[in-house]
């Protein structure tokens, strides 16, 4: 009986489920109980989470970081979730959106939301809202962001709600459709079906570059995953509470940004249901239609904002564009005409137009005139300044042409609009081929497009001339670095810094330029950094000279400041972590290396070969291969890993594999090596020339075959090959191989007496034996060799002391041995090196 009765008092155990299960529940999360939270507390290098009172903080540590914590129980296909975000600086400096052009001001300095239907790291919806108030939708495909909703203003007042609590931000996916709302105000909703399988859900946050840290504060989340309440929260929004006409605008302007022209269409006729549209609208309306090269539609709507506003310049100057596009230059004629002339001369597509007008009538001098206005109001169009150059050369005036096109043509270069560019060079050919401004414009356009030699021989020219621009000489010494002309290129960057002294890239070239060429460059550094603006490049070049000078501590300073700089820069987290290996913490650098790229797997290994660590380097290499098994330099990486732990055959299968993908000098050492490493000696001197057939110019290989060549006792052989390094190689090699040659083919000889030294040929012919007495004949004074009658030693007449420790001539070489301090006799090379003797 009382087991009866406690089984209505026994709380029954929830069946515990499977986390990968797709759900349908309503779940709202509680941050203060963390261990029902869902969500996990983790860190990084860029980022990390954790659980304050009654929020889930993502705090980014960098800039440039996008950043996210997965919840890991279950997953939603169709679904309702709210989630409650606020942001909050995290210290460091704020410059401000507006120091950072790449940033809109209007979208924020952050961003953060929902990833949902997360299958991986690479394939998810994000779901953003910035603190500026605005939200995004991107369907994220392997890693690629394909934009499904812009960036759309929300019509929510300030950073937050208005009762001043956090954004509330939601989101209904059900099936294709996605519908989202902020702060209770419908926004948008879209369709796409990328992904349809049922995934995760995440917080995300992003940081952009106004920041140094930000942090983003979940403080609220509630996910409705069942069907019966996703499908009616779904037709509340959708049809049942009323859009604001504010609303559909603000989504056609994102539509039409996004170039989705029907749907922007669409959203205009429906804001147009509730209210009369006004001037704006309809010149929406107007731009959609252009730009699906609807003409007489845009002009009705042009002509509808002209009849609510007949002083709007704006619509004047669309329904001038439409006329123009038509060929109605007289009804254009009479549009401008009857438009006030502050507002023709004060807007740059108006004076274009005005310019086309005149050309029409034959006019080329008031066309001229109209184009160049046209520029000056815009500074950074070329087209403007392109068609007045033209417009003066039919009117007579070459200089003014000429003068115009070159404007032209570096507007065109600085917004790198290479096919404008050659048009305009090819008419500043006919008139001023030979002109230094020209020349350099022309050196510039081959430089851009990455033909170097061209762009080289034009930079020549121009400087030949006399030209003065710093950017001549700079791109000059780039194309001489390039060719390994270090000399050259460093007078160019020299000259470069004199004309623009304060250029911080250019100081920056020379002190890089210096550093790889093994010369001093504190002062150039040095002015590098006071002059570069930021430049990560510039410390990261500070660390390496650091290392280089076994300063740790200052590199682990450089690099600390270039990672800041640039924390998205895969060169400089290597030096950084190349860094915490000299200091002793590689494990924990090579942590933050992504394991999904094979560049960063790659330069983890290398970096554990460096710390002597083969095997643990063989598992990294192994990961990247895996990930491009066509990568001939990595294959050889890991062939040299091989070598080092004797995996020979290995080694020979990967670098066999890499010759056939493409070969490099690097790969035919590394197969020299290898073969000798085996006992195969002719086959690494077949490699070495074969590499040589192919790079006939390359120190590494010729230094490799001379070694080559002196192991195997061909010192002839050798000083053939040195002679073709001298021509490519200065350096300090070059002198070791010449102190190894020397070594190999003399020996080297000093005077018992004085001291002297010298050399002579190692190989000398056979000598017969020969005899002198105490008392020598007079053919034979005493002194002299009885096999070449030269003196013994030039300083003292003596007999020398060889190296090997016996009596040689000085001339000749020739063993001698002493008896009561008298020549007697005299063996050839062979019967001195006789032990039995």
């Amino acid at each position: 009986m009382f087991k009866r009765i406690r089984q209505f008092f026994t709380r029954h155990r929830e069946q515990e489920r499977d986390t990968d299960d797709i759900a349908e529940e309503l779940w709202t999360a509680d941050f203060r109980k963390p261990g029902t939270a869902r969500f996990q507390k983790e860190s990084g290098l860029s980022y990390s989470t954790r659980f304050s009172r009654d929020s889930l903080e993502l705090t980014l540590l960098k800039r440039q970081v996008f950043a996210w914590s997965v919840d890991p129980v279950y997953r939603y296909r169709d679904f309702a979730a709210e989630a409650a975000i606020s942001f909050a600086p995290d210290g460091g400096s704020d410059a401000g959106a507006e120091a950072y052009p790449g940033i809109d001001p209007k979208a924020g300095t952050c961003a953060a939301g929902i990833l949902f239907r997360y299958l991986n790291e690479s394939t998810f919806y994000s779901l953003l809202l910035s603190d500026g108030g605005m939200v995004r939708l991107d369907a994220v495909m392997n890693g690629t962001p394909l934009p499904v909703l812009g960036w759309t203003e929300t019509g929510s007042p300030g950073d937050a709600d208005s009762d001043g609590g956090p954004w509330r931000l939601r989101i209904i996916a059900r099936g294709t459709s996605h519908l989202i709302t902020v702060n209770d105000r419908w926004v948008a909703e879209c369709h796409d079906d990328t992904i349809q399988a049922a995934g995760r859900l995440a917080f995300a946050a992003q940081n952009w570059s106004a920041r140094e840290r930000v942090t983003a504060n979940l403080e609220g989340l509630a996910v409705d995953s069942r069907p019966y309440e996703i499908e009616t929260l779904h037709t509340r929004w959708s049809r049942i509470i009323p859009v604001p006409p504010a609303a559909h605008l603000r989504l056609a302007r994102t539509w039409y940004a996004m170039g989705k022209y029907v749907p922007a269409i669409i959203e205009l006729k429906r804001a147009w249901k509730d209210r009369e549209p006004g001037t704006e609208d309809l010149l929406l309306a107007a731009q959609v239609y252009l730009a699906q090269q609807l003409l007489p539609e845009a002009e009705s709507e042009v002509r509808r904002a002209l009849a609510l506003d007949s002083t709007h310049v704006e619509a004047a100057a669309e329904l001038a564009g439409i006329l123009y596009l038509q060929n109605r230059f007289v009804e254009l004629d009479e549009l401008l005409g009857s438009l006030e002339r502050e507002s023709v001369e004060g807007s740059p597509f108006l004076s274009n137009l005005e310019g086309h007008l005149e050309h029409w009538k034959g006019n080329p001098a008031a066309a001229a005139a109209a184009y160049e206005r046209a520029g000056n109001l815009t500074k950074d169009q070329g087209i403007f300044p392109r068609n007045a150059g033209n417009e003066w050369l039919a009117a007579g005036e070459t200089g003014k042409a000429r003068d115009a096109w070159i404007r032209s043509a570096r507007l065109f270069l600085a917004g790198n609009e290479y096919e404008d560019l050659a048009e305009v060079l090819k008419s500043l050919e006919t008139i001023a081929a030979e002109d230094p401004e020209v020349l350099a414009l022309r050196g510039k356009f081959h430089y851009g497009e990455g033909r170097r030699a061209e762009a080289s021989r034009f930079l020549e020219r121009a400087l030949e001339k006399g030209s003065e621009d710093s950017g001549v000489w700079y791109l000059q010494g780039m194309c001489l670095s390039e060719r390994g002309n270090a000399a050259k290129a460093l007078e160019a960057f020299r000259k470069a810094c004199e004309l623009e002294p304060d250029c911080g890239l250019y100081h920056f070239r020379l002190a890089e330029t210096l550093y790889f060429a093994g010369q001093p460059c504190g002062n150039e550094l040095e002015r590098a950094l006071l002059t570069g603006s930021g430049n990560g490049w510039v410390h990261n070049l500070a660390a390496l000279k650091a290392l280089a000078e076994n300063d740790v501590e200052g590199a682990a300073r450089s690099i600390g400041e270039a990672l800041r700089l640039l924390p998205g820069e895969r060169d400089i987290a290597v030096n950084h972590a190349e860094v915490e290996r000299r200091l002793g913490r590689l494990d924990a650098a090579l942590a933050g290396f992504d394991q999904s790229d094979a560049a960063y797997l790659r330069s983890g290994a290398n970096l554990l070969v460096e710390d002597r660590r083969y095997e643990e380097a063989e598992e990294w290499y192994r990961k990247a291969q895996n990930l491009t098994p066509y990568d001939p330099e990595l294959l050889a990486d890991r062939a040299a890993n091989c070598i080092e732990l004797d995996y020979l055959n290995e080694a020979d299968d990967l670098l066999g594999r890499a010759l056939d993908l493409k070969t490099s000098p690097r790969i035919y050492k590394l197969v020299s090596y290898l073969a000798s490493r085996k006992g195969e000696f002719t086959r690494s001197e077949v490699a070495l020339q074969q590499g040589l057939a192919e790079y006939p110019e390359d120190p590494d290989l010729l230094y490799e075959l001379s070694a080559v060549y002196l192991a195997t006792n061909r010192p002839a052989k050798a000083e053939e090959i040195r002679l073709r390094l001298e021509k490519v190689d200065s350096g300090g090699r070059l002198r070791a191989l010449e102190e190894e040659i020397l070594e190999k083919s003399t020996v080297r000889f000093s005077c018992f007496s004085c001291g002297r030294t010298w050399r002579v040929p190692r190989d000398l012919p056979s000598q017969g034996s020969l005899h002198l007495t105490a008392e020598p004949p007079d053919e034979l004074p005493a002194g002299t060799c009885p096999q070449c009658k030269g003196t013994l030693c030039i300083g003292c007449g003596k007999e020398t002391l060889g190296e090997d420790g016996r009596f040689r001539c000085r001339n000749c070489g020739v063993p001698l041995k002493l008896i009561d301090n008298n020549v007697i006799w005299l063996l050839n090379r062979w019967q001195a090196e006789n032990p039995s003797l």
